[in-house]
């Protein structure tokens, strides 16, 4: 593929809304969506906290669930990009107004 060109299955949406990684049943770490389409999540880089590619995290937010299941495939300046296991059907009504 030439430089430059969209790799991922599906498109993607700017959405701006407070999320959470689960780090135990009583343990948040806050952050924010940069954008989400059906198979992932882009996320603010949360102050102090450090993660990797290849780690899974647990994530929510209104467009995401309570729970799903992520995998970080990179991180960038722009955030940590994560891909869901499950990815969002395009019929949960928890997505159906971002994507």
């Amino acid at each position: 593929m030439p430089p430059g060109q969209e790799q991922r299955r599906h498109p993607r949406y700017p959405l701006t809304e407070r999320a959470a990684i689960l780090m135990g049943p009583a343990t948040f770490v806050f952050s924010e969506t940069v954008d989400i389409s059906h198979g992932g999540a882009c996320l603010r880089q949360p102050n102090r906290f450090v993660v990797h590619p290849g780690e899974q995290l647990n994530l929510a937010s209104p467009h995401m669930g309570s729970h799903r299941i992520a995998r970080v495939v990179h991180i960038s300046p722009r955030g940590v990009h994560c891909a869901f296991d499950d990815p969002i059907a395009p019929t949960d009504s928890a997505t159906s107004a971002a994507l």
